[in-house]
């Protein structure tokens, strides 16, 4: 690779940060095709980007209004995805819900489940699932519920004190599962792993990230318990066939791209290929870009593995050959 090798990638939006909240105006809402209307809005620094509109049509947006959106997520393209703020409720806040009904249903566990029907303030109605046989017996006409996500306008809401909890899983640490199952989520249409581990207790993995690692029902898998998901299971982490966290490795470099975001801020991002030849992206700055610009392999250090890809770290790995 030689250094006039920067593929330069126009980026439809200014650079803003992840998990921070700003000032946004809506100029107005577009159809780009039917049924599928979406809102323009301006960020603080004068620049445009779509937010879809069937998601909040119950948040009563109207151009010439100014919404604060948090910044959800900066793909690895510099493509932001925003969640605008509820115009009543708060995440990790309690609240107290009217009940509107509760059921049973199998869970994409194969577990009986039960769960209570409530109503927001704009009488939208939200599952809250129930391990209290006490509650159950006797419903209450309101339940105190813990707002743990909204994402994309939709709740996921827990019963105060009702969080589940696993004693034998500890986040961080690793541990043996079994592929006991593979099913199709009814909510979501996305096809998962159903993993049990030494207690039989069972744990969903969503299959399409793992695809390269010939996961099969009756494997043994090694996972990391890497957090509690907002929809109430752990989110596992198997481990990756070729590397492992905080070790070094050698990585073929693809090429070098410059992102250009519409407030002129240019982003030099170096791409690596990993063992399954997927792309791995490093964001660097102009002066740690040069040093690396003519090299076809470099080192680079796993800080951590999410969904299967890798991210990395080449401070003062060094570089090898050209």
């Amino acid at each position: 690779m030689n250094s006039m090798d920067v593929r330069q990638l126009h980026i439809p939006n200014a650079r803003l940060e992840e998990d921070k909240v700003y000032p946004f105006l809506i100029l107005k809402t577009i159809s780009l095709e039917p049924g599928n209307r979406w809102l323009v809005l301006q960020d603080p620094n004068g620049y445009k980007i779509l937010l879809p509109e069937k998601y909040y049509t119950d948040y009563g947006f109207k151009p010439g209004q100014k919404i604060h959106c948090r910044v959800d997520k900066i793909n690895c393209n510099g493509r932001m995805f925003l969640e605008p703020m509820h115009p009543f409720y708060r995440e990790g806040e309690v609240y107290e819900f009217p009940v509107t009904g509760k059921g049973q249903r199998e869970n994409i566990l194969g577990q009986n489940e039960w769960f209570f029907m409530v109503a927001d303030v704009f009488g939208k109605k939200w599952i809250v699932r129930t391990f209290s046989e006490d509650v159950l017996q006797n419903p209450p006409e309101t339940l105190r519920c813990k707002l743990k996500r909204i994402k994309k306008g939709q709740f996921f809401l827990v019963i105060q004190g009702e969080e589940i909890k696993h004693p034998e899983l500890e986040t961080g640490k690793t541990y043996p599962f079994v592929i006991i199952d593979e099913r199709i989520h009814p909510g979501n249409g996305h096809a998962y792993f159903i993993l049990a581990d030494s207690k039989g207790n069972k744990h969903l993995l969503k299959k399409k990230y793992y695809h390269p690692y010939g996961l099969k029902k009756g494997q043994e898998v090694q996972c990391r318990v890497d957090k509690f998901a907002s929809e109430g299971y752990f989110f596992l982490e198997p481990l990756h066939p070729c590397y492992q966290r905080g070790k070094t490795y050698e990585f073929n470099v693809d090429r070098m791209e410059e992102l250009v975001f519409t407030d002129g801020f240019r982003q030099k991002v170096l791409v690596l290929n990993d063992c399954f030849g997927q792309e791995v992206k490093i964001h660097m700055d102009q002066e740690t870009a040069r040093k690396y610009m003519d090299h076809s392999v470099v080192r680079a250090r796993v800080k951590g593995i999410r969904k299967s890809r890798l991210e990395l770290d080449i401070r003062d790995q060094g570089t090898i050959g050209n």
